[in-house]
């Protein structure tokens, strides 16, 4: 008899919409669909296209959807208990279930979580991962249990990053991976053979929102390290240039002859611009300013009129 499932993510990410997709192809019996409140769908992995969003998703498959503020109420969970599940599946769910929400399942609750557990707990785990220079990602299926991503493992993808990875590009390939592992969980689970491997306690690391400051960036790094968070997150980091917060869209490595103080403009060309680092020079092409259109970078300086030689901190 197939399994009953209760799948909770976040429906404006890619992520949760990937496996999503994978689970409606195997043998499972769906019976619910939980999303989070409107205002908190904000996903560092937003779906390209417009869907359908999950209730209209749970109308067309005649299952039930849920949107609670608190995943850990009385009345949400006596709704979930009344519906007999034997397992939870939540990918890209952010919101934390508690002791009463995860004694519903007969079988587990388990979770999709985008790191190498025990390392990057909690949110935007590619993001930190790829933030802190890690030479590997990949992804942890574990059982949920009272604590952040501190549950047994139950199957690990691992892959390399590489020096051009963005949080999309990262995403992707996890995912490429990771959606085969929902139809290894249903099939273990169908025959009660799911593995369990106890995580460590005391090791790993933690991360939790990324901030508006994560995103600032300066001038005195290094180059290659401002070049790279661009990269990470392009048109989210800013740089200071004329006491504007200027987005970036690209950047890459500009090596110069000799060395000029940091937030030197060196050179002006007809969409590139150029500007010194504590290691090397930033080049970047595509920028935006708060309220305006994407322009070119070089565009930008000759408006905020300046010129090589000037100083882009004033």
């Amino acid at each position: 008899m197939p399994i009953r499932v209760i799948f909770f993510g976040n429906s404006a990410s890619a992520f949760t919409r990937r496996h999503l997709t994978a689970l409606l192809n195997t043998s499972v019996n769906l019976i619910a669909l939980v999303d989070i409140p409107p205002a908190q769908r904000e996903t560092t992995n937003p779906t390209k296209k417009v869907l359908p969003d999950f209730a209209t998703t749970a109308q067309n498959l005649q299952v039930q959807y849920f949107e609670p503020s608190s995943p850990n109420s009385e009345q949400f969970v006596n709704a979930l208990c009344a519906l007999k599940p034997d397992i939870f599946i939540a990918v890209g769910y952010p919101l934390i279930l508690k002791s009463q929400s995860l004694n519903v399942p007969r079988t587990m609750a388990v979770n999709f979580h985008a790191s190498l557990l025990p390392d990057y707990r909690g949110k935007h785990p590619v993001f930190w991962t790829l933030r802190h220079g890690e030479r590997w990602a990949g992804l942890t299926v574990h059982a949920m249990d009272s604590g952040i991503d501190t549950g047994d493992i139950l199957y690990q993808v691992k892959l390399r990053t590489r020096r051009d990875d963005s949080v999309a590009s990262l995403y992707s390939r996890i995912m490429d991976q990771s959606v085969e592992l929902i139809g290894q969980l249903v099939a273990d689970a169908e025959r009660g053979s799911i593995r369990r491997i106890p995580q460590q306690m005391g090791t790993g690391s933690y991360h939790s929102s990324i901030t508006t400051e994560d995103y600032h960036l300066r001038w005195d790094w290094s180059a290659e390290k401002i070049r790279r968070y661009i990269t990470i997150t392009p048109g989210k980091c800013f740089l200071d240039i004329c006491e504007h917060p200027v987005y970036f869209h690209n950047a890459e490595i500009e090596r110069t002859p000799s060395p000029a103080p940091p937030g030197t403009l060196l050179r002006l060309g007809r969409k590139q611009a150029v500007v010194a680092a504590s290691q090397g020079a930033l080049s970047s092409s595509i920028v935006q300013v708060s309220g305006r259109e994407v322009e070119t970078f070089a565009g930008f300086c000759r408006r905020m009129d300046l010129n090589p030689g000037d100083k882009v901190l004033v």
